[in-house]
């Protein structure tokens, strides 16, 4: 059996913990992105709690459906409205902040069926940008994903990355 040509070991262990540092430091950047986005969509969600309503109607509703990469099925509750804020006509389709995809048809048919065309809906909007709106104000649970999906992320990768760095780093 031939021994390592000296400074190999150490060279693939600095390699070993460079790729694990960038890796981990990669997933860390994405966590703290998704976290930064579900914080984004929790505010949204908690200052539409207190927005002013307008009198809308839904011009369309449907279920959407759309199949990942690994054969998994996703329904989406498609529900575009108008109204009008200040004499100024707004469509949006934005039912609610957080989750709007779900695993099963049902759901998202429960939800478009609560929105039929032509129905007269209270639309919640953002007196400052009065195009954005939505139909279900306030947090719900889904409001949370994306947040914790972001923390999920970073607090993992704060977790492995370091193990991974010191188990290269004793030979283990």
């Amino acid at each position: 059996m031939q021994a390592n040509p000296p400074g190999r070991d150490l060279f693939s262990n600095l390699a070993g913990c460079l790729t694990a540092l960038l890796t981990g430091g990669i997933f860390c950047l994405v966590g703290a992105g998704l976290a930064l986005w579900g914080w984004s969509i929790l505010q949204n969600a908690r200052a539409s709690a207190s927005w002013p309503t307008a009198e809308g109607r839904v011009t369309s509703s449907q279920v959407d459906h759309s199949t990942d990469a690994e054969g998994g099925d996703s329904y989406q509750p498609e529900v575009t409205y108008q109204y009008m804020v200040d004499s100024l006509s707004y469509e949006n389709s934005t039912i609610k902040f957080g989750e709007n995809s779900y695993g099963n048809r049902r759901t998202a048919e429960e939800i478009a069926a609560r929105y039929p065309v032509g129905r007269s809906v209270a639309v919640y909007y953002d007196p400052g940008q009065p195009g954005r709106s939505v139909l279900e104000p306030g947090v719900s649970a889904g409001s949370y994903i994306v947040l914790g999906i972001g923390v999920l992320f970073v607090v993992i990768s704060m977790i492995i990355t370091p193990l991974t760095v010191i188990f290269r780093n004793r030979g283990g």
